[in-house]
């Protein structure tokens, strides 16, 4: 059989294979056109949505005496508005020393699934020092438990929040002693604390600093 042959021969069996399955081949072309055709419908409209969410959120902030509404409705988005919204929420509520609502919105963000290590310690620590100031201007222990789940929060694999945590943890023991009227000279818990940040090659100069700085104020007040 020579080579003309050959290739009419495997035309030929193409042709009749394509012909007697055409209707299943035009099914599954129809298929693979409409699962194209819907993606690009839910790209478009999930698009649309964080877009009109966008304008929502940015004209929320302008609104006024509404903006608390218009930000309550748009943390209920399963978008990055919804983080937005809620972190601006946060804001308003320290602002106006709101500090109970502020905290369970600090905990619904913890808690999110949306938030990776960065973000969710980046949260955590905002949250610890404004508990610990709200402790402070309220002389109350309400939220220790708070603080210390917002600490343990801060991802010990980051090692740029390394020196943070750290501040945190000697900040928080301070404001316990602070609020409970406990003596800070004495303390040896809190004294090895300070020694450790200040003998630490971990700890930034600038930390080191801030905290001797505390540590003389109570040690000479």
């Amino acid at each position: 059989m020579n080579e003309n042959n050959i290739k009419n021969n495997f035309f030929k069996k193409f042709q009749n294979f394509i012909y007697s399955n055409l209707r299943n081949i035009l099914i599954l072309i129809a298929i693979i056109f409409l699962i194209f055709l819907s993606f690009q419908i839910y790209i478009y409209f999930s698009d649309q949505k964080l877009k009109n969410t966008s304008l929502k959120f940015f004209n929320s902030i302008q609104a006024g005496s509404e903006i608390l509404d218009n930000l309550n409705e748009i943390k209920k988005s399963k978008n990055i508005y919804s983080t937005l919204s809620t972190l601006k929420l946060i804001q308003l509520n320290n602002e106006k020393k709101k500090f109970s609502i502020s905290n369970e919105l600090y905990k619904e963000l913890i808690f999110s699934k949306n938030l990776d290590n960065l973000y969710k310690s980046s949260i955590a620590i905002h949250a610890s020092y404004s508990l610990i100031n709200a402790s402070y201007i309220e002389k109350s222990n309400n939220y220790f438990n708070d603080i210390s789940m917002f600490i343990s929060n801060i991802s010990d694999e980051l090692e740029s929040y390394y020196s943070i945590k750290r501040e945190i943890e000697y900040l928080f023991f301070i404001a316990k002693l602070d609020i409970n009227g406990l003596d800070y000279k004495n303390n040896m818990e809190v004294l090895n604390l300070y020694n450790n940040i200040s003998n630490s090659n971990l700890i930034s100069s600038s930390i080191k600093e801030r905290v001797k700085k505390i540590h003389e104020f109570h040690i000479y007040k």
